[in-house]
């Protein structure tokens, strides 16, 4: 197999700067707060109880299952999240606590593997009969990533048996072979826990099913799905499903000859990331092809301005039409964007292109980032580009969209999502390649690998100044590739002061020497106010721009500017600058300044031939991942483009 391109994550340490910052945040404040929700023992948040259910499946203690039949998830996904903060950082309340969770996990496993405690709990003797909706595989995966974290970060093989045993139930259960299940999961996850288990244990056992999940998913008439329902007595589809039938769980076709993305976000995007890893594992161009063709169509036609997939809900949580991307009810799940970014990273290393990497960023600096509040503690599940609380709260359409960040949710996958993406965010900055490194993300931060040691010095996004330092190199020739595209793209390059001579290849510039001890790459990179434009086809924007500076959209709030955001907007002529106020929450922040316009309201609801007056303002636009900080109000991102 393949040797992963992600550098072991202790190999890269962020320095300073925002990601810095937050990733600190996450360790010292989320992740504790974290476990005490999945504890139940946060007022006014609505209960976890996973902890609970392992425990009751432990025969810890009595009582029933609590929750949605993934519940068991969010604790796995914390798991590995608390994981990789011991990695990094040794924690001596982290690694009880993750003791503790590691020997309910081993006592609650059944003999021959099996480990899910709405099942356990609920209907023992129901294993295996709903794949489609009630999530026995999605928790085997997010389980089974855990178990491989938890073994990297401590040695420990005790959950790493765990998965193990659960993975050899899954391999004996599923295939082609006489008396198992030709099915697939309805939510895809665990082929990603698969790839990552082969790498682990060097195992192609569990590559292989990764594959046989993939490969057979709508492959036969009539639809598995399907026939599992009429075993059921289900007559009907679940009415989320509106318009998607078998594609809402990527089944109308094998995903290999999908053209477009289709159905549940979130799902399409764990899919396409381990259809990204099998291309690459198995040295498929079919495959990869196909990953190719699907990210194409979704930036071409179905990818929000922040990043985010996913404009169909509530309930369904899906792609909708081409370019039908709606501001005041979007949905852009914060797990579609963290999937998005997972896939983004494994299509870098199917190729070193950068139109892979814009997407990341963009997807990571203001879709994910919104996903969490300022203080670590509040999320944000849905995340809209517009809010009007007073029709946001009255709107059936709307009933998922919250308008503040709030500390927990009934289903919450989306928290501890972030904080495993974010604690595991150095190996998606950097990637090794067949000669040398790749760097992905600009931040400050230290990379220490097999004789490689470089330091970035930038604060990046805020500004363009980025230095790159080799502190180490290998003996011999070595190739160091880093961006320059997007935001990156036009600035000057310079090696030991001089002007750097190489053209970028697919985005990259790749300069292969050898290195010495003090040389230093640098360069300014330019991260001008940019007025976005969207695609006439998506009238959600029409006449209207986007402000965006760098990786960052941005945000008009109603605490800045008062009610009806609706009118307001800048001329084309207006100067709009970068500005870094002094107040709170803002010290350090790039905010966009300038004079802006807006209609002032009349009294009547239409009127004829008659021109409204219009007012002069002071502008202040805020990075969107920063919005509703400062209380409830109204909030967007399109603001009217008006010509003079």
């Amino acid at each position: 197999m393949p040797t992963p391109t992600a550098l072991p994550l202790p190999s890269v340490r962020f320095t300073g700067g925002l990601w810095h910052d937050r990733i600190q945040l996450i360790r010292e404040v989320t992740l504790p707060r974290q476990w005490q929700a999945l504890n139940d023992a946060i007022p006014d948040a609505p209960p976890s109880r996973a902890v609970r259910n392992l425990r009751i499946a432990a025969g810890c203690e009595d009582g029933e299952h609590y929750g949605l039949c993934f519940q068991d998830s969010d604790l796995a996904k914390w798991t590995e999240a608390a994981s990789y903060r011991i990695a990094l950082a040794p924690n001596e309340a982290m690694a009880r606590a993750l003791d503790e969770v590691v020997a309910l996990y081993v006592a609650a496993q059944d003999d021959d593997g099996y480990l899910h405690t709405y099942t356990q709990l609920r209907a023992p003797d129901q294993r295996w009969t709903n794949l489609r909706d009630l999530h026995e595989l999605y928790c085997a995966g997010h389980l089974i990533e855990a178990a491989v974290a938890h073994h990297e970060a401590t040695g420990s093989r005790d959950l790493l048996e765990v998965g193990i045993k659960f993975a050899d139930l899954l391999v004996r259960t599923f295939g082609y072979g006489e008396g198992q299940l030709r099915a697939y999961p309805g939510h895809p996850e665990v082929e990603l826990a698969l790839v990552r288990l082969a790498a682990a244990t060097g195992d192609g056992r569990y590559l292989d099913l990764a594959e046989f999940f993939v490969r057979t998913r709508g492959s036969e008439e009539p639809k598995y799905f399907a026939e599992e329902a009429e075993r059921r007595g289900e007559a009907e589809p679940p009415i989320y499903v509106h318009g998607d039938d078998q594609a809402y769980w990527q089944a109308h076709r094998p995903p290999p000859d999908q053209a477009e993305p289709r159905g549940h976000a979130v799902r399409a995007m764990y899919l396409y990331a381990a259809m990204a890893d099998l291309a690459r594992e198995r040295g498929d161009a079919g495959l990869a092809a196909s990953c190719r063709r699907l990210w194409d169509d979704m930036v071409a036609r179905h990818l929000y301005i922040i990043g985010g997939v996913g404009s169909d809900g509530p309930g369904g949580e899906k792609f909708s039409a081409p370019y039908d991307l709606p501001d005041d009810r979007s949905y852009a799940e914060t797990c579609a964007a963290i999937g998005l970014v997972f896939w983004a990273r494994r299509m870098l290393d199917l190729e070193l292109d950068a139109r892979y990497t814009e997407v990341l960023e963009r997807a990571l600096y203001n879709n994910v980032l919104a996903g969490i509040s300022l203080d670590g503690c509040h999320y944000f599940y849905v995340n809209p580009l517009a809010t009007q609380p007073r029709e946001t709260h009255r709107r059936y359409d709307c009933r998922m969209v919250k308008t503040q960040r709030v500390p927990w949710f009934g289903c919450a996958c989306c928290p501890p999502n972030v904080a495993r993406l974010l604690g595991s965010l150095g190996q998606y900055a950097v990637s090794r390649t067949e000669r040398g490194l790749a760097l992905h993300l600009f931040a400050a931060l230290s990379i220490k690998w097999e004789g490689w040691t470089l330091r970035l010095e930038t604060d990046y996004p805020w500004s363009g100044s980025v230095e790159i330092k080799v502190e180490s190199a290998p003996t011999g020739v070595s190739e160091l590739a880093w961006r320059a595209s997007g935001p990156t793209q036009g600035a000057s390059w310079t090696l030991n002061g001089a002007a750097l001579d190489a053209t970028p290849t697919q985005g990259y510039l790749r300069v292969a020497r050898e290195w010495q001890t003090g040389d230093v790459l640098a360069a300014e990179l330019p991260l001008p106010v940019q007025r976005m434009r969207a695609h006439p086809s998506l009238t959600a924007a029409a006449g209207r721009v986007a402000l965006q500076r760098g990786p960052l959209v941005y945000a008009v709030e109603e605490i800045d500017h008062g009610p009806e955001l609706s009118s307001l907007g800048v001329t084309r002529s207006a100067a709009l600058e970068a500005t870094v106020p002094a107040d709170a929450p803002w010290a350090g922040v790039v905010t966009i300044g300038g004079e802006a316009v807006r209609e002032a309201a009349g009294s009547e609801l239409y009127h004829a031939d008659k021109l409204a007056e219009r007012e002069t303002t002071t502008l202040r636009a805020v990075p969107y991942a920063w919005w509703g900080n400062r209380g409830e109000g109204e909030m967007r991102i399109w603001i009217r483009d008006y010509e003079s």
